[in-house]
């Protein structure tokens, strides 16, 4: 049986005590509320769900099941928008390579540095909640994505957090080679600061959905060494390939 199917099993054949769940249902609203609509059967899921893997009581690890809840609404959001955000972003990009170039030479981890906030950002997802709530309402009322949320909150609750990879990336012996190489002084002059920039960006957003997109599948990431081989690894390949092509157009 798929770790997933196992995970889905335990949903339907747990049956914990109605105290503990209504205990559950009032922290998540009082949490959550305003985030995310659910009903009782699909709070009752979740809960079902996750309550085999707890070691104590869910009164002691409440604030630890909501924050795997709240991280999965987290990706719910990056799943139902990535789509419009790609293509809002393919149009944003369309502009000289060369604008921006700088030298890089000693420069320190570029994702360490903040990125700059645009003006009007705050204004215009604003202006999109609307159609963005009404894209969650849909995903959560549509039970194979649901089952998807389940999935990805229990696994997340079992999992180290995402943030781990912040901490690994840095270490790992091939990034800093890839890093080295897209800000570089030689790329950059071919293909301009901007361009590396996005690209970097598009590396670590990669690390992230990579993350959330195997939780979803039902792959418990509980040590170093499974991120690090099941999310780091794998990215930082295809990233390697995608600008060693890149470069490998100019020859």
């Amino acid at each position: 049986m798929r770790m997933k199917d196992k995970l889905l099993a335990n949903v339907k054949v747990f049956k914990p005590a109605n105290k503990s769940f209504e205990a559950f249902e009032k922290r998540f609203h009082t949490v959550m509320g305003d985030q995310l609509a659910m009903t009782d059967d699909q709070l009752r899921q979740i809960y079902d769900g996750f309550s085999p893997y707890i070691e104590t009581s869910i009164y002691a690890e409440m604030e630890d099941v909501l924050a795997a809840i709240r991280n999965t609404y987290h990706a719910l959001v990056n799943w139902v928008t990535e789509g419009p955000a790609k293509a809002s972003e393919k149009h944003g990009n369309q502009s000289d390579k060369h604008s921006g170039v700088q030298t890089l030479g000693n420069h320190k981890s570029f994702s360490k540095h903040k990125q700059s906030h645009h003006p009007g950002t705050e204004e215009q997802e604003s202006k999109d909640q609307p159609s963005r709530h009404d894209a969650i309402q849909r995903y959560m009322n549509d039970e194979k994505s649901f089952n998807q949320f389940v999935t990805h909150v229990i696994t997340n609750y079992q999992s180290l957090p995402k943030q781990r990879i912040g901490v690994l990336v840095f270490k790992h012996e091939g990034y800093q080679h890839l890093e080295l190489k897209l800000f570089g002084e030689s790329f950059i002059q071919q293909y301009g600061f901007r361009t590396a920039y996005h690209l970097h960006n598009d590396l670590m957003h990669a690390f992230y959905t990579t993350f959330d997109d195997l939780l979803a599948k039902g792959t418990v990431l509980k040590s170093d060494q499974a991120i690090q081989e099941q999310v780091l690894a794998p990215v930082l390949e295809q990233f390697k390939a995608k600008i060693d092509a890149k470069a490998g157009e100019s020859t």
